[in-house]
């Protein structure tokens, strides 16, 4: 209702989006106080969305299992009790700063020492290359093979370049290997390893292929011993 409101009030896209977030915010906070935590949370899926796999604890800002604000600097649990920690494309949509760095030190906290923690996100590094190859036309085949339905409304085929970057005002950053290893050689992790999305699901078989290793950039990261198998 809120987001319908403020579009007709002529709102860009941008601040519709981060209104509405923030709201969802707010409300997993306060929801979170009243909440006890779920036994079974040994294998987080951070950032769900509607991508429910199981045997995870599956969470999101909103409509998950266990509610839960990625940006509000704590999670709501303890030490050392994820042997598995799984986020895909949420980092993007976090402030290096203020809420990645915090996330990630988060992370570091709640996985055990045998533990490990897979991200992925856009890589910066190729969509920086897709653009100067073809300007993105390969990155859109890729999308539609994947999205049917998707449509750059009319616009020149590397406006694409711009939709990974913003994502209607989604999107904070978007990391290569090296700035994302530094931001986890910041929250405490020793060892930080680049990977395909094959090496995820041969690890985790439950969750489901995204087939995105053409624009993505895949990650494992370990408190101490070198990331192998999960």
């Amino acid at each position: 209702m809120l987001a319908w409101t403020l579009h007709k009030l002529r709102f860009d896209q941008r601040t519709v989006a981060y209104t509405g977030h923030d709201i969802s915010r707010l409300r997993a906070r306060l929801a979170q106080r009243r909440r006890s935590i779920p036994g079974n949370s040994r294998k987080l899926h951070l950032g769900c969305g509607d991508r429910f796999v199981p045997g995870w604890l599956n969470c999101d800002v909103s409509g998950s299992e266990f509610d839960v604000d990625l940006a509000a600097g704590r999670l709501p649990f303890p030490d050392g009790s994820a042997d598995a920690i799984v986020s895909q494309h949420v980092i993007e949509h976090l402030d290096l700063r203020e809420q990645l760095i915090p996330l990630l030190r988060e992370l570091h906290r709640v996985c055990g020492d045998d533990g490990r923690v897979w991200l992925s996100c856009p890589d910066l590094a190729k969509v920086c290359a897709a653009y100067l190859h073809d300007r993105g036309q390969a990155l859109v085949e890729d999308r539609r093979r994947r999205w049917p339905d998707y449509s750059l409304g009319g616009a020149p085929v590397q406006h694409f370049i711009n939709d990974l970057f913003q994502a209607r005002g989604k999107h904070r950053n978007l990391f290569d290997f090296e700035i994302l290893a530094w931001a986890l050689g910041e929250a405490g992790f020793r060892s930080v390893k680049r990977v395909m999305e094959a090496d995820l699901l041969a690890a985790h078989p439950d969750f489901p292929p995204r087939r995105d290793d053409l624009q993505s950039l895949y990650v494992v990261a370990a408190k101490t011993a070198a990331p192998a198998g999960n």
